[in-house]
């Protein structure tokens, strides 16, 4: 397998951007996906609008369980590429493959039993609930390659290839772009289904970059890190290893779910002021992912290297490679931030016509400018953290910014003293830099560059069975 990061002080911004563009054009493509679909489903008024703000939260708050496998996949194929394991890796995507199995299965089977009780809570519009409960099992059902698709994107991401498995999820979401128009309008004699073709214009997308992915880890093919799996469908497992990956993997799930899990919170609490709220919510939050791509990007190469380099035992590397990431984050967000301050009522005005969703909009990106400037630091320093295999810090940050600082304050200004949806929107904000400084403070105890960084992954015995399970 070809070694496709230096590990050398003097190529750390070069390997730091050959890892994060890719991810960056992904993110670009996705954000515009979730864009478009608004825009779109947005012709149809403002109760799917609402219906389709309501059914992403739910939708992404359960695609975070994606990282009970994601974050655990890439720190430890990442530390295993870096001590030249090369065994180990393969041992890793196998896991990662039946994991996402089991988790995809788990997931649609929640959807389609509680996914209408869940809607029911929000308690809006009966019109708004029933678009809502159409989209959510229709694009929940893709979860059956969503998981599995992402999972073995990681494996590439943790040797070192960005390139591949991103250029597939870019394809994924140009084929979603393309045949949103068609199925939700009825273009080209197809019937129109509105919501409906937005959910089933993912689902497509979603199976064939599953099985386009499939078809790089199989053969060898494509990638330039030559990664071929062998043995990926087969039911030699271990339980051992799974705790392993368990272990990284759910407090870094339960610190993803945190933040979509309080944000439905925050949606119940918004919807209190209308269904105009609703609507200016969904689209501000999905305006204000543009203003994480790069730095999601950058996320991702630091984990990369901070893996490797702690895997090869490279500790001073390791520190340089953080410096440099944190100096190129605070930039890029401090310009993102910028940007999103002054384009705020002209982006707003593109997809809503209603003077009351641009005006709450507005309000909304602009009370996150700064809590988009401090997510630069906060998203390196976590990023470190996922390369370190240690995933306990950022948990319990987000747990306390989100659930004991952000809800209590949100509620609190929004109701009782009727700052409404500003208070909800510089609730937001605050809980950001509280969850910073929580990080901070754990970051620089820097236990995390101390412990044995290298995981050996090889006494996950190769002739254990599934029946050991």
């Amino acid at each position: 397998m070809k070694q496709l990061v230096s590990l050398k002080r003097e190529n750390i911004y070069r390997d730091l951007w050959r890892l994060s563009w890719p991810v960056m054009m992904f993110m670009i493509f996705q954000t515009s996906l979730e864009l478009i679909d608004f825009f779109w489903v947005g012709m149809l008024g403002t109760d799917a609008l609402a219906a389709l703000s309501l059914s992403h939260n739910i939708f992404w708050m359960l695609f975070t369980l994606s990282q009970l496998i994601t974050v655990s996949t890439l720190s430890l194929t990442a530390r295993c590429r870096g001590s030249g394991d090369l065994e180990g890796v393969q041992l890793v995507a196998r896991h990662t493959f039946w994991m996402a199995v089991f988790l995809s299965v788990a997931v649609i089977i929640f959807i389609f039993t509680l996914g209408d009780y869940i809607l029911s809570l929000y308690q809006v519009d009966p019109e708004v609930h029933r678009q809502a409960l159409i989209y959510l099992q229709v694009a929940g059902t893709s979860f059956l390659f969503l998981y599995g698709s992402v999972g073995l994107a990681f494996c590439l991401q943790g040797v070192g290839d960005s390139y591949t498995s991103m250029g597939i999820l870019v394809f994924t979401n140009i084929i979603n772009i393309v045949l949103d128009p068609f199925l939700i309008f009825g273009l080209a004699g197809l019937p129109a289904l509105g919501i409906l073709g937005a959910a089933t214009a993912s689902l497509l997308a979603r199976a064939v970059g599953f099985f386009l992915i499939l078809y790089v880890v199989l053969s060898g093919k494509i990638s330039p890190s030559g990664l071929k799996i062998s043995g990926l469908f087969s039911l030699r497992l271990s339980a051992e290893y799974f705790k392993k990956m368990l272990r990284i993997g759910l407090p870094a799930s339960l610190q993803g779910m945190t933040r979509p899990l309080t944000g439905a919170v925050m949606m119940w609490i918004v919807a209190l002021f209308g269904t105009e709220a609703v609507a200016a919510f969904g689209i501000g939050l999905r305006l204000l992912s543009f203003c994480f791509i790069l730095i999601a990007g950058l996320n991702m190469g630091t984990a990369t290297m901070v893996g490797q380099s702690l895997g090869a035992r490279f500790r001073e590397l390791t520190e340089d490679v953080i410096a440099k990431a944190m100096r190129l984050a605070l930039t890029i967000q401090s310009l993102m931030g910028a940007l999103a301050f002054a384009a705020a009522p002209v982006i707003m005005g593109t997809f809503a016509d209603d003077p009351l969703v641009i005006e709450m909009g507005i309000s909304y990106i602009r009370l996150l400018v700064p809590a988009l400037i401090v997510m630069g630091p906060l998203h390196v320093i976590a990023a470190t953290f996922k390369g370190a295999g240690n995933t306990v810090p950022h948990m319990v940050s987000a747990l306390i910014a989100n659930w004991l600082v952000k809800i209590p304050v949100a509620f609190l200004l929004a109701v009782f003293f009727n700052l409404e949806t500003d208070g909800v929107w510089f609730a937001i904000s605050f809980s950001i830099f509280v969850e910073l400084g929580i990080l901070l403070l754990w970051y620089r105890k820097r236990e995390w560059l101390f412990n044995d960084s290298r995981v050996q992954v090889k006494d996950a015995p190769n002739t254990m069975s599934v029946e050991n399970l």
